[in-house]
């Protein structure tokens, strides 16, 4: 892997948010800062079609400051041009909480996956129920005396990410930007719903949160899906490795070269964490999912995940296990 942006890489190294950057003669890429402290901001991409408008990939997190940010670019690149399409990678607010702010104040619409949409109309109000919180806990075996940590995060709405999703997305779409050629890929797994864009003539993948740079992507980050998140992020990762000769637009981090190698560590990540976890199985045979996660390698270590991150913790695990007892043996 190969980074691509001396500007992004040498902020980031300093702590700083990148300039606004010039990509190709027709696309940008804007940092927006995001709270949370484990990323320090998104990034933005601006596409300007042939009729001199701005397609915005993935807004950023709402605030006045990024909203200040954001127009402030799109002046520079446009200074006649109007907004004319918004497209969200994913549902989560570090990429389209702004995108309510600027479909209201352009009128241009809004587009995400079908799967996304769902998921946005569903969780309008809140995720779960005080029952369903409770039976999950209890499933869980989570201690008493652990519960209300975790309580008020998997029953906390996902604020912000109500706007209407004008047009939905699927696999082998293209978007409406004169000039371009810009193609909707479904890769499922961090959300239900996730989707990277293919420019063929410029030699570029938008991957949004599917293969970043400096982490690797959580799984299972949209809610209930059918399907097993950990099975779909390894089989998605497939197709984006058949492009791993183009130039990789992440969601965070920087620009890079070598997409395939990154894929496969990505890939590789997931499976390791499986591996872990059905050797752990084959010791234990039925484990509660904390027992399970408390015998499990975490960055911070089991005794140091607290409130969101644990719940996180605790969330992966069992989608890990229920992968390896569905019989997909992690390769060796």
């Amino acid at each position: 892997m190969h980074a691509t942006s001396t500007q992004q890489v040498e902020a980031l190294a300093r702590g700083e948010l990148p300039p606004l950057e010039q990509v190709r003669d027709d696309v940008w890429c804007l940092a927006q800062p995001m709270p949370g402290g484990h990323l320090a901001y998104s990034l933005t991409y601006l596409l300007r079609g042939a009729d001199a408008g701005v397609h915005v990939v993935d807004p950023g997190w709402d605030s006045d400051a990024n909203w200040d940010r954001l127009t402030a670019a799109l002046a520079a690149v446009a200074p006649d041009g109007a907004v004319t399409g918004i497209t969200g990678t994913h549902l989560h607010p570090d990429h389209v909480g702004m995108a309510a702010r600027l479909r209201r104040a352009s009128g241009a619409p809004l587009a995400m996956h079908g799967v996304e949409r769902a998921a946005l109309e569903r969780h309008h109000t809140r995720l779960l129920d005080p029952d369903e919180v409770t039976a999950r806990l209890d499933g869980w075996d989570v201690p008493r005396e652990r519960r209300d940590e975790l309580a008020r995060f998997v029953d906390r709405s996902p604020a912000g990410l109500g706007p209407a999703v004008d047009r939905t997305l699927t696999d082998g779409d293209v978007l409406p930007v004169p000039g371009f050629r810009t193609v909707v890929m479904g890769t499922p797994g961090h959300t239900g719903g996730h989707i990277c864009l293919r420019d063929d003539d410029r030699g570029l993948l938008y991957t949004g949160d599917h293969v970043l740079p400096t982490v690797f992507a959580g799984v299972g980050l949209g809610g209930a899906t059918p399907s097993n998140p950990v099975a779909d992020y390894v089989a998605s990762i497939d197709s984006v490795r058949r492009y791993g000769h183009y130039e990789a637009l992440p969601g965070h981090g920087h620009r890079f070269t070598g997409l395939g190698e990154r894929a496969e560590e990505s890939a590789d990540h997931q499976l390791k964490r499986a591996r872990e976890v059905e050797v752990v199985l084959e010791t234990l045979g039925e484990p509660t999912v904390w027992d399970l996660a408390s015998r499990l390698t975490w960055t911070a270590g089991w005794e140091g995940l607290q409130g969101f991150q644990l719940l996180s913790a605790l969330s992966q695990t069992e989608m890990h296990r229920d992968f390896v007892r569905a019989g997909t043996r992690p390769a060796p």
